[in-house]
């Protein structure tokens, strides 16, 4: 997995990114959908779950992926990942206008904090925390028909997964909800080329923090674990990330929040358990995330039932990778930009 990724994950093809999905590239496989409630997908899950604390616990021994870890999950995230366990981050805790120390992850619904005098007393329910999770590069309701195998780590990345609701840094859904399920919202036994959103790191995203230079990947590194050694080129690539994402915190476009909590619907509200309330969902979510796939996939991709005509342009380029993994030469184009919102000159300017 990791040579993979040092193969296609080039400190010029993260370069070439945009940053409203910094440090993803594309790659085009040919699947077939399967039925949720089939053998095969109930097979793909079952060992799934028997197969994640191993990789978990594999990826926190590997010298580079620990480092990696260290700066993307920390250190209570690393040793959880020892024991096989899905890392959580915690952050800095403050007073919300409940008047409740909460972590971080729990603040983003509030307003403000209100003054003391006019705090509530009782506490508001507190919400999951923010976990990552082994996230398929190509789902689990989809078969490669290469013969790749669903679980085989290089089809897994450990990817930033808000079970809260919120959507500002919820690569997981994000990735879903704007590029997947548009393409793969298919009835079951369909066969269809789907181009999978291939995170260039082991982790998405690779770090909370923007560096400037290798350096401050060094002393980052070093704070957190003084016996961590990262191969330089990864320390390069880590830079070229923050670059692709405008030099700030990985964060998802405000204009795809929307899209992202429509798909979060099709699990979180309890009418869709049923069958057909759920299908329904599922279709909302591939209409309004269609509108999103059409900024990011290039022409001839399916998406929502239709194929992208042959003059179709994408907003936002993102590299392609070819079957074999290599990445073809072609001319990039550098992204550095330094606010909050960033616009292309084929496309609206998104609000990050």
């Amino acid at each position: 997995m990791v040579q993979g990724l040092e193969r296609v994950g080039t400190v010029e093809r993260i370069l070439e990114t945009p940053p409203a999905a910094p440090g993803i590239a594309l790659e085009r496989v040919r699947v077939r959908t399967l039925d949720h409630e089939g053998k095969t997908y109930r097979k793909i899950v079952r060992e799934y779950n028997r197969t994640r604390p191993q990789l978990l616990a594999a990826l926190a021994r590997d010298p580079t992926t620990r480092a990696l870890a260290l700066l993307a999950v920390g250190k209570e995230g690393v040793a959880m990942m020892e024991r096989g366990q899905m890392p959580k981050r915690k952050w800095e805790e403050t007073v919300d206008r409940d008047g409740v120390v909460r972590d971080r992850t729990t603040l983003f619904g509030v307003r403000a904090v209100l003054p003391q005098g006019v705090r509530k007393i009782t506490q508001a329910p507190e919400r999951r925390p923010d976990m990552w999770n082994c996230h398929h590069v190509v789902q689990k309701s989809s078969l490669r028909l290469d013969g790749g195998g669903p679980n085989d780590p290089s089809n897994l990345v450990v990817i930033s997964t808000f079970t809260s609701g919120n959507n500002r840094e919820n690569a997981h859904h994000f990735l879903h909800a704007a590029i997947l399920h548009p393409q793969l919202h298919l009835p079951p036994g369909s066969v269809t080329d789907a181009y999978i959103p291939r995170p260039l790191f082991p982790f998405y995203p690779p770090t909370r923090k923007a560096f400037a230079d290798v350096d401050e990947v060094r002393r980052e590194l070093r704070s957190l674990d003084p016996k961590a050694e990262l191969p330089p080129s990864w320390q390069r690539r880590l830079v070229a990330f923050s670059r692709a994402a405008g030099k700030l915190p990985y964060e998802i476009p405000e204009e795809c929040r929307a899209a992202v909590r429509t798909f979060q619907n099709i699990y979180y509200r309890p009418e869709n358990r049923q069958p057909e309330q759920e299908q329904k969902a599922r279709k909302e979510a591939a209409t309004e995330g269609a509108v999103l796939a059409r900024r990011f996939l290039p022409a001839g991709a399916r998406v929502d039932g239709e194929v992208l005509p042959l003059d179709h342009t994408p907003r936002f380029r993102l590299p392609i990778l070819p079957e074999q993994g290599y990445v073809p030469n072609e001319s990039s184009t550098t992204h550095s930009a330094v606010g909050r919102s960033y616009s292309r000159p084929s496309g609206p300017s998104f609000h990050r």
